[in-house]
């Protein structure tokens, strides 16, 4: 059984110790709410220019192999949290040392920041050309931001039930919205050929692909961490990654590939569906962003216990406001590649010292800094930027090489270490 790190407080999401039982919820609400986190602007972005750069064939192949990497990835960490009943971010306390873990943490928080600010600028400019397109008028893309993120930080703020009933209203309409704009594209595109980059081959797409959700797959714990059963926390994040995660992408893909255009916005006003697309992308944006703030708060309450967990996803949310001010979507693929090899190791270490090194015996650690853990992160990454450069490979996806590596590296370090100081 779990030992707590510290007393936790409901009031406070358990930020610093083991969820009880009492609050569990069922594997379907799990579910939900990944999948929640699935339809949103990454997916819809990178499936567009995935489809237009590879067409139906490759891209379906694509989004099938990574997301397959996600759903055997995330069917660790998720079994992990539900087991331990902790968050993602008291997990590498174990396995990275206290001072280590900072910054692993740090880094998970950057990227979730990251895509906060790159999803609200999308969806300032959805709506602001949906006010165009639909009643002849516009506001500026900066006040759509605000009043959109106002919005998320409100319903974020209170917490895992909040974000669970947000999954529970939202995710039926965004699947009929991405359905129905799907079946619409479909019969009035023309089928014309869409060449994004020269550059964007099958191994980047696949990259691409583990990229746009690796940071759900390694934050699962903190969601899974209230399932009420560990199959449910099993069965949920794997049927909905592996199986319905690259059907929604295959679906969003269907636009860009019928029109021939890799902008979804554009494409989709050019079939008359300006307002159905908006909805769409907004309900994806405001899903998606909550489960960013909340995990990005999770993380940065790790670093300090002075702070409600409420008022760090507040400010928070200011700041992935003020970076959705900047054009950052313009280097959302290579965004992608990069978080798809450095963030999996994380997710890795955790996995395989929960698995292999604990066991599950998770006790207090005085350790500062873990540095076979470090080495190993280290090491993965390198190996994972090399693998996507071509310099070395073993699979040719980075993002798998980078796992490959780290768990080999994690076990080896470990092994040299326990001889050392034997």
């Amino acid at each position: 059984m779990t030992d707590h790190i510290a007393s936790a407080t409901g009031t406070n999401e358990f930020a610093d110790g083991a969820v009880p039982e009492s609050v569990t919820s069922s594997a379907l609400h799990l579910a939900l709410i990944i999948i929640g986190g699935t339809i949103g602007f990454s997916v819809f972005i990178v499936a567009a220019q995935i489809g237009g750069a590879l067409g139906y064939a490759q891209a379906a192949l694509a989004f099938a192999l990574g997301s397959f990497v996600l759903g055997v990835l995330a069917t660790m960490t998720s079994y992990i949290g539900a087991r331990s009943r902790l968050s993602t971010y008291l997990l590498p306390l174990y396995a990275f040392g206290s001072r280590g873990a900072k910054l692993a943490n740090a880094a998970v928080a950057i990227s979730l920041i990251g895509w906060y600010g790159v999803i609200s600028n999308f969806l300032g400019q959805a709506g602001r050309q949906m006010l165009m397109d639909a009643f002849g008028f516009t506001a500026p893309t900066w006040v759509m931001v605000l009043i959109a993120s106002s919005l998320m930080i409100f319903i974020t703020i209170r917490g895992f039930k909040g974000i669970d009933k947000l999954a529970l209203y939202l995710v039926p309409i965004m699947l009929l919205f991405l359905g129905f704009a799907a079946w619409r594209s479909f019969f009035a595109g023309t089928g014309a050929p869409v060449t994004l980059t020269s550059d964007f081959s099958f191994q980047t797409a696949v990259s691409a692909v583990v990229g746009s959700y690796i940071s759900g797959a390694i934050i699962q714990p903190d969601y899974s961490r209230f399932a009420k059963s560990h199959s449910g926390a099993i069965w949920s994040v794997f049927v909905e990654l592996a199986v319905i995660f690259p059907i929604v992408q295959f679906l969003s893909a269907i636009p860009s590939v019928s029109v021939g255009n890799p902008d979804l916005l554009a494409t989709m006003a050019a079939l008359g569906l300006s307002i159905p697309a908006f909805f769409l992308l907004a309900l994806g944006a405001w899903s998606s962003n909550v489960l960013c703030l909340y995990s990005s708060g999770l993380s940065i309450a790790t670093l300090t216990d002075k702070i409600n967990l409420q008022h760090i996803i507040f400010v928070i949310g200011v700041i992935g406001t003020a970076v959705a001010f900047a054009p950052a979507q313009g280097y959302l693929v290579h965004f992608l590649v990069v978080l798809g090899v450095v963030i999996p190791p994380i997710g890795a270490i955790y996995v395989v010292d929960g698995f292999i090194l604990r066991r599950f015996r998770y006790s207090a650690n005085q350790i500062d800094f873990a540095w076979p853990a470090l080495a190993a992160w280290l090491c993965g990454s390198g190996f994972g930027f090399a693998s996507q450069s071509g310099f070395a490979q073993i699979s040719g996806i980075s993002s798998i090489d980078s796992l490959i590596v780290t768990v080999l590296a994690i076990l080896a370090f470990t092994k040299a270490q326990s001889h050392l100081f034997r």
